[in-house]
């Protein structure tokens, strides 16, 4: 099936170009000594941009200097619309580079780096811009020194602007996600309303699995408008809300440059069946999305019914053996519905054979699911059979003493450690009666021999009062004891 979609538009864009000659930094280093005189208003032409040139103080320590080296930045912001971008140059000294708060950096290896940030412009315009800057710097002999597989990206956004009539479908949408996606207590929802209007409804690290799709990268989506959409009329574009599907980033496993069309395309394959859930939809043109410019998606896209209520918390055989709800109540005691399995075998002692055939017989159920990190962990399939299942699980448990106590409105695993007080020997002392002493004081002549003997007395069991003599000493006291 031919589906038809306007073409996303890149928003955020950020990657690392490493250079592999450490020879391009002293380029830029050369041209700013004898070229630039204001370091505050300098400006360099490249391509139909004007970019600011200024220097300053980096974090890392030059080996020959033992100075700290300095970075230098370009920055472009367009006076009409939202398009910008910066540009920082840094060296690369290798192994044992030394930071200004003391550390010691492990580079792998020698170069140059140009960081890279920006918005509305796309991987192929970057490299004209610093293809172009080193042609400026007379250093055209550094563009075939870019290492591509160690350039990386981290950070890319694609969205489309649609019209605020949609804005309830495409966040019912993200919100069925968001209640299906796995319990594994990884995920994280930001949500922020406007007079009733959705400023932002974000999903970071949802998992697209519970609707079908299947992504190379881990990414996440938000529906979000300007900060001042209230103030902007219906035929502003700027008042209509925008969907973003966009990187998660991972520094240890950020794709490399070489994987950028990849990437592109799995992004725009995440909002292409986004935006297939909630068809159709009317879409509205700004300065650089343009919604008349449509074209034709010709891979299949899954379907998913958003709308439709997953309860599958009906008619589930809970199991011949007690136990098998015991380590699912701890599961679901926990803050996110993910437990470790070793901490689940622990808490609720239950042999470690038995435990996996419990979690397997709730797998199967489609209860349970796990995954393998640095240890197993055992979640709730989604977010709406914890919510679900939490309450009476609990409630069970505690009423029938299966494992659990709950004390004043909080719920603990019972060990079978802590008994009520009445019931601990060690805690039980003989009442003995006191009786009133009628045998004369004890008279002794300071109040450090009355203290000395009180103490006796009391070890002994003997109850006899005691007199200190009354002298100059000891006159404005009290001198009785005990």
């Amino acid at each position: 099936m031919v589906h038809k979609f306007p073409e996303p538009v890149t928003h955020e864009f950020g990657c690392y170009f490493h250079i592999t000659d450490l020879d391009f930094y002293y380029a830029v280093v050369s041209y700013y000594s004898n070229n630039v005189t204001d370091g505050y208003n300098h400006h360099i032409n490249i391509g139909d941009r004007s970019f600011k040139f200024w220097s300053k103080q980096g974090g890392l320590y030059n080996p020959k200097t033992k100075k700290l080296a300095f970075e230098y930045m370009l920055q472009w912001t367009d006076k009409e619309g939202a398009s910008k971008c910066t540009y920082t140059i840094k060296p690369l000294f290798g192994a044992g580079t030394k930071t200004k708060t003391g550390k010691i950096l492990n580079l792998p290896s020698v170069g140059t780096q140009i960081h890279i940030q920006s918005s509305y412009i796309d991987l192929d315009e970057h490299f004209d811009i610093i293809f172009e800057l080193m042609d400026f710097l007379g250093a055209h002999r550094f563009q075939q020194k870019i290492d591509r597989s160690r350039s990386t990206i981290y950070q890319m956004a694609r969205h489309i602007r649609y019209n605020e009539h949609f804005e309830h479908d495409i966040v019912t949408m993200l919100q069925a996600i968001e209640h299906e996606s796995s319990m594994r207590g990884d995920s994280k929802l930001v949500k922020t309303l406007k007079s009733g209007k959705y400023d932002m409804y974000k999903l970071d690290n949802p998992d697209f699995s519970t609707c079908k799709i299947r992504t190379l990268y881990q990414h996440s989506v938000k529906s979000y408008r300007i900060t001042n959409f209230l103030d902007r009329v219906p035929e502003d574009p700027l008042r209509h809300p925008k969907l973003e599907v966009f990187l998660k980033s991972d520094s240890k496993q950020n794709p490399s440059i070489n994987e950028f069309l990849s990437l592109k395309g799995d992004l725009d394959k995440l909002l292409f069946s986004l935006l297939n859930f909630v068809a159709p939809l009317e879409y509205v043109s700004d300065n650089y999305f343009d919604s008349e410019k449509i074209f034709d998606y010709r891979y299949e896209l899954p379907e998913w019914n958003y709308k439709q209520d997953k309860d599958k918390t009906e008619n589930i055989d809970l199991g011949e053996n007690i136990k098998a709800i015991k380590a699912l109540a701890f599961i679901a005691l926990q803050s996110e519905g993910c437990a470790d399995f070793r901490d689940i075998q622990e808490q609720t002692e239950i042999p470690e054979r038995s435990l996996w055939r419990y979690i397997n017989h709730w797998k199967s159920e489609g209860i349970l699911d796990t995954a393998r990190e640095s240890c197993t962990k055992v979640f709730f399939k989604t977010k709406r059979l914890w919510e679900k299942a939490k309450d009476p699980l609990i409630n069970f448990c505690t009423t029938f003493n299966i494992g659990f106590k709950k004390i004043f409105g909080h719920v603990f695993v019972d060990s079978g450690v802590i008994r009520p007080y009445k019931e601990r020997k060690k805690n039980l002392k003989p009442v003995k009666p006191r009786h009133k002493s009628t045998l004369e004081p004890v008279v002794v002549d300071t109040y450090r021999q009355a203290k000395q003997l009180s103490k006796e007395f009391k070890e002994l069991g003997i109850s006899r009062g005691i007199a200190v003599r009354s002298n100059h000493n000891t006159m404005r006291y009290s001198r009785v004891f005990g």
